[in-house]
């Protein structure tokens, strides 16, 4: 395989210096890809002790990069013609990205100009700064790139508590339009179809250096990814019980009000506009980060105080109304007093709060799943032979998605419209096929759900890709 450089295309032997530069470039140029691993001119020289350079990869996206850019920079080991390559895959992001240690400045900010990387200047810094920084704009004022909804989950949220939302008048009660009557970013985010979704990784150690699972709860209404990533974070908050003066008691490695607590209110705090929220799961701690800091006009004293100053009001005012949230920040108070300040990060381009898990529970748990692989070693009579059913059950796996997974005509239609036309768009594929776009948004999310395509680089310059050409033919 050759690879070759281009203006979304960068090749690096190997990892130095002025990789965080190239990074920064492509966050504030365009889509991007960064080969390690592979010469200049093309031929793969592969990496060696991909672990110590993934660990520098992520602490460099970490700390050196500003503001957090994390869920828009994807590193991944690759095995291609016998030899590991490292790809780093950078997505543009809707701010004005520096190198931490200059700053704003024409040394640590960065565009991408054909295959080169090329300092900033003052009036580009300003312009982008003024754009992202300073425009402030709430998240009804943001018109939506889609011009059809359908709210069916929204309603039954609404009814489940009592009320009934009239057709011809919620959308503006809820004001999911803007004053030019356009759907706005909110209604995006409650519709039952959207491209938005909120993402929860594991680590395996206490840093990043080892991903073991990446889940994302969306692409359809909010309140149901929130629902969804509760009940995940209920299912990771372990419980030990302890038995005193014929009482049982119980114990979580997180105290579960604060963990709701501070997840709501990355939801509610978030600014949209940038990137979605992210929950990280370490051994030791599940860190949640929102992105765009404090709102104007409200301090750090007031935050801790439990001073309600919420981004987003009206998708506070919605969860509100569905018994989410009394007042967004009302309990922070009391998730200082259990943690102290101390577990929050918070400037201005983000909010990271740091809930550490509980020593005594953490260390029942940790013997728990040491006995529980032990007992399972000893059901099963040797790893070896789980292994060799494993492999078997593999072996069968490809024979049957077929069968498995149903496709009627107007998946194969789209299948075939994407396979000619990768960077083809929902609306565009709606007119070739002569459906409404719903239909053809319902049918796209169950291809994505099922694996059959993925959605790369972003929703206006990405493209299309079938991952198993042979499933529909």
């Amino acid at each position: 395989m050759k690879f070759q450089e281009t203006e979304s295309v960068e090749l690096k032997r190997v990892l130095n210096d002025s990789f965080e530069k190239e990074v920064v470039a492509f966050l504030n140029t365009c889509d991007g890809v960064i080969y390690i691993g592979v010469d200049e001119n093309g031929t793969i020289i592969g990496v060696s002790d991909i672990e110590k350079l993934m660990k520098t990869i992520f602490d460099t996206i970490t700390d050196k990069i500003l503001p957090n850019a994390q869920e828009l920079i994807t590193p991944v080991a690759k095995y291609i013609d016998g030899k590991m390559i490292i790809e780093v895959d950078v997505k543009k992001g809707n701010a004005l990205y520096y190198i931490n240690k200059y700053g704003r400045s024409s040394k640590g900010c960065f565009i991408r100009i054909g295959t080169s990387t090329r300092g900033m200047s003052e009036e580009q810094i300003n312009k982008i700064f003024l754009d992202t920084f300073e425009s402030n704009k709430e998240m009804i004022q943001i018109e939506s790139n889609q011009t059809q909804f359908s709210f069916n989950q929204l309603k039954i949220y609404y009814a489940s508590k009592g009320f009934h939302l009239i057709d011809e008048t919620f959308e503006y009660n809820l004001k999911l339009k803007t004053k030019n009557n356009k759907y706005n970013y909110l209604a995006e985010l409650l519709s039952d179809f959207n491209g938005v979704s909120i993402k929860i990784a594991r680590f395996q150690g206490k840093d990043k250096s080892v991903l073991i699972e990446k889940s994302e709860y969306g692409h359809q209404c909010l309140l149901v990814a929130i629902d969804r990533m509760i009940n995940r974070l209920e299912s990771e908050n372990y419980t030990m019980s302890i038995i005193k003066s014929a009482r049982r008691i119980d114990k979580r490695l997180i105290d579960m009000s604060s963990l709701r607590e501070i997840f709501i209110n990355a939801i509610v705090q978030n600014d949209w506009s940038i990137v979605e929220p992210a929950v990280y799961i370490f051994s030791d701690r599940i860190e949640i980060i929102s992105h765009g800091g404090l709102p104007n006009g409200q301090t750090k004293e007031m935050f801790f105080k439990g001073v309600s100053t919420p981004r987003n009001k009206e998708l506070m005012r919605i969860l509100s109304d569905l018994n989410y949230v009394e007042q967004t920040g009302q309990k922070i108070p009391d998730v200082v007093k259990l943690y102290g300040k101390e577990i929050f990060e918070i400037n201005k381009e983000y909010i990271n709060v740091v809930l550490p898990f509980d020593k005594d529970v953490l260390a029942s748990k940790n013997n728990q799943n040491d006995a529980t692989i032990n007992e399972t070693i000893k059901q099963n009579g040797t790893i070896n032979a789980t292994k060799n059913e494993t492999i078997k059950q593999n072996e069968t796996k490809n024979a049957t998605i077929n069968a498995t997974i149903n496709l009627d005509e107007v998946d194969k239609d789209i299948l075939d419209v994407i396979k000619k036309f990768p960077k083809i768009t929902l609306d565009e594929i709606a007119i070739k096929l002569g459906k409404h776009r719903s239909t053809i948004l319902r049918h796209l999310f169950f291809l994505k759900e099922n694996n059959i395509i993925i959605r790369r680089g972003s929703r206006k310059k990405g493209y299309w890709e079938v991952i198993d050409e042979n499933i529909y033919n």
